[in-house]
Parts: structure tokens; C-alpha cells; sequence
């Protein structure tokens, strides 16, 4: 399936909701030493050359030559011009191909190719592994499964309606926090989180729990502090090739933080969400997000379920070699209220229905090592009414 043919034509949006992917792998290899040192009885220390090291990269590039990326749309991943890779050479590149397919110079061929290339297992070539790209997105979840432990600090600025739907606290004057005399609510709040998330995979299953401590300055109710509420999870990635990914994840939440200081919600909830992972080219990936959040217990006219959603669109900004880069990326995040009450400061109680808070912030991270990264986020509330109306996060993770 030529790249040219399909960038002249028309589909070219509505192709790309199915996938461009990054490039493929080359082996390292390192010099041997001479038969002279080995006949001497010289100890091997690097392996033989009918067994070369080999080390995937991403993008790939020989040891000592520039990465250059590009953003042309890399459709011909896993086809020739002729049809699908049928086997590949070392470097990862097609040397047989299928059986000629006429029908991709036609309007339908070209889309049903591209689709095939998203949902099919049709490139022998592909060797499943981790990439920041994959999964440099603050808000939303990654559908690669991952071994990591990561520490998170956020700074939430201006917060109103805390007790919305229960989501972050439970309610006010109820379970949650008690406001001053002569006050219905909490009008304003400030706080801050650190949390610990490690995850541990086996294949495309992985189980992760994450520990929170928060620390709360409310106008109305003083300050509140103490460890929050525990989530455990899982997740089984359903499906995997250079283009597309989708996960399924399933979050469980137990109020183990004290919900009168306002670090917990006071009720257990579950949260199964829908990951996905689009290869656009070789820089830029999209990652996705649907979620239902549906609170266990909890305040009978309070907890309310929300549609939790987000997509985030990520590039690489700079790279040095595969294990050392920089990416940059544009979250746009959305909580959607389907039932339950929160209250309001001067009407009281009120319902939560039909009501979306929008997001939308820029981000950074830096992977060293390929080991070791380090990120920056923000959030700006396009809403009117919200949750924090500025929130900043900053990430460190180890992989292993």
C-alpha cells in the first residue's frame, strides 16, 4: 500500500483515526575481538559473530549514526507496495511480499487496508515493547502494560464544589468535613497530593496499586491532612500491533483515608475504563481514554456516577538516542456528571446531572537511560464551574 497514494488522497483524516505507526528496529552490534587474542587464550568478553548482540531501539538507527524523525505519514508499516510483509530482513524491513492487492488504488481498497493495518496481526516484524511516546499523556492512562513505580506530586489550586458527586470528598457536613458556623459549605480550597503508583506486568496483564497522601487548606474548615483513599487495579491488554492498542482497566477504590479531614470519600467505588493507543507517525501517537466511575454506598443522595474521558496527542520534541528524548504533549480531559448533588454555598444542596467539567494543559517529560523519566503537567479549566480551576503535576518514574 504506497504512502504517496494514500497522503494524495481524500481519506487521509479519516485514515489516520485508525493509525500511522512509529518505525521499526536495527541490531547493534559490537566489534569482535580477533582471532589472534582468542587462539592466545585471551577471555571472550563480547559474543561470538555467529551470535551478535542485538538490542531493539526505537526509532531505529546503527550505533553512531543521527535519528532523524520525520513526520511523514508511515503507512507502509508491515505492506510492501504490492500487499502485506510477508517476511523480513534483519533490519526489520520487508524482503517478500503478499499477493499484489489491485483494490488499494481504489477510495474503499485504501480504507479497508488501513483498517486491516490497525486491527490485523499482518507485520511478522513487530516486536511489542514499551515507548515514552506510547504513554507520555498526565491524564491519560497508558494502555501498555508496564513494570514501574512512580511518584506523583499535585498541586490543586482554587477547587470549588469539592463534594460534587463524592468524587473527591464526601459530603460536606455529612462524612466529609464540617464547615464553620455560619457557613453551608466549603466556598474554596487548596491541596496538595503525593502518591506512589507501582505497577508489575506479566505479559499483556499487569497489576498496579496506587497509595495517596493528601493535604487540604479550606476557607471554611481549616486544614486536613492524612493518607487517602487506596486504589488497586488491573489491566489486559486486548489488543496490540504497531498501529493501535486497547486495554481494558479496572480500577477499584477502598476508603481507607479518614473522610472527615477530607482526604477520602467515604465509600468504595469502581472504575472500568477502555484505553486506547493510535501510531500516527513516527513522532506523534494519540492516546485515549473512556471511563465510568460508579460509586459502592456513599451518601444515598450524594454519590453520583461520572463519565471520566480524555485524549491526549503526543510528540517528540528531542532525541538523542533511543533511550535518551524528550516529548511534549496536549491533554484535553473531561469529567461528565450523571447523577447524584454536591452544595452549593449560598442555594445548598443541589443536583450534579447534565454538567461537564473541561480541562485542557500542556506537558513534558524526559526519559534518561531509558530507565529513568521526569515530567511536568498543568490543567486549566475551560468550564465555568470545576474541580480545581488550575492543577500542576510533576512526575518521577523508574522502570525495570
Amino acid at each position: 500500500m504506497p504512502s504517496s497514494s494514500l497522503c494524495r488522497s481524500t481519506i487521509l483524516p479519516l485514515m489516520w483515526l485508525v493509525g500511522i505507526v512509529a518505525v521499526g528496529q536495527e541490531p547493534r552490534s559490537l566489534q569482535q575481538p580477533s582471532s589472534a587474542a582468542a587462539t592466545a587464550g585471551t577471555p571472550q568478553l563480547l559474543p561470538s559473530p555467529s551470535s551478535p548482540l542485538q538490542q531493539p531501539e526505537y526509532p531505529g538507527a546503527t550505533v553512531g549514526e543521527p535519528i532523524v524523525l520525520t513526520d511523514q505519514p508511515l503507512t507502509g508499516i508491515g505492506y510492501c507496495d504490492s500487499g502485506f510483509c510477508g517476511s523480513c530482513s534483519d533490519d526489520g524491513s520487508c524482503v517478500s511480499c503478499g499477493t499484489n492487492n489491485s483494490n488499494n488504488d481504489t477510495f474503499s481498497g485504501r480504507l479497508y487496508s488501513a483498517f486491516s493495518a490497525a486491527l490485523c496481526e499482518a507485520d511478522p516484524c513487530y516486536m511489542p515493547e514499551w515507548h515514552l511516546l506510547e504513554s507520555a499523556s498526565f491524564w491519560v492512562d497508558s494502555a501498555r502494560t508496564q513494570n514501574r513505580t512512580r511518584v506523583r506530586w499535585d498541586y490543586g489550586i482554587d477547587m470549588i464544589l469539592p463534594d460534587r458527586s463524592e468524587y473527591f470528598m464526601a459530603k460536606i457536613g455529612g462524612k466529609g468535613p464540617s464547615p464553620q458556623p455560619g457557613s453551608a459549605s466549603i466556598n474554596q480550597l487548596d491541596y496538595h497530593e503525593m502518591s506512589l503508583y507501582a505497577e508489575t506486568a506479566h505479559g499483556k496483564f499487569s497489576m498496579f496499586t496506587v497509595t495517596p497522601y493528601r493535604s487540604l487548606y479550606m476557607e471554611q474548615a481549616g486544614h486536613g491532612a492524612g493518607f487517602g483513599d487506596i486504589q488497586i487495579g488491573t489491566k489486559s491488554m486486548l489488543h496490540d500491533t504497531r498501529m493501535l492498542q486497547v486495554t481494558m482497566q479496572t480500577t477499584t477504590t477502598i476508603p481507607t483515608g479518614k473522610a472527615r479531614n477530607g482526604v477520602g470519600a467515604g465509600h468504595m467505588s469502581l472504575e472500568p475504563a477502555l484505553l486506547m493507543g493510535l501510531a500516527l507517525t513516527d513522532r506523534d501517537f494519540l492516546q485515549a481514554q473512556v471511563a465510568e466511575w460508579i460509586p459502592l454506598g456513599g451518601d444515598a443522595e450524594y454519590a453520583g456516577a461520572l463519565l471520566r474521558w480524555g485524549v491526549a496527542w503526543n510528540r517528540i520534541f528531542w532525541q538523542r538516542d533511543p533511550d535518551n528524548l524528550m516529548t511534549v504533549n496536549l491533554d484535553f480531559v473531561g469529567w461528565s456528571f450523571q447523577d447524584g448533588a454536591y452544595t452549593d454555598p449560598v442555594l445548598g444542596t443541589q443536583s450534579s446531572s447534565n454538567e461537564t467539567y473541561l480541562y485542557v494543559g500542556p506537558g513534558t517529560r524526559f526519559l534518561f537511560c531509558g530507565k529513568f523519566e521526569f515530567g511536568i503537567g498543568g490543567l486549566y479549566a475551560l468550564s465555568e464551574r470545576h474541580f480545581a480551576e488550575h492543577l500542576m503535576r510533576t512526575e518521577l518514574t523508574i522502570r525495570y
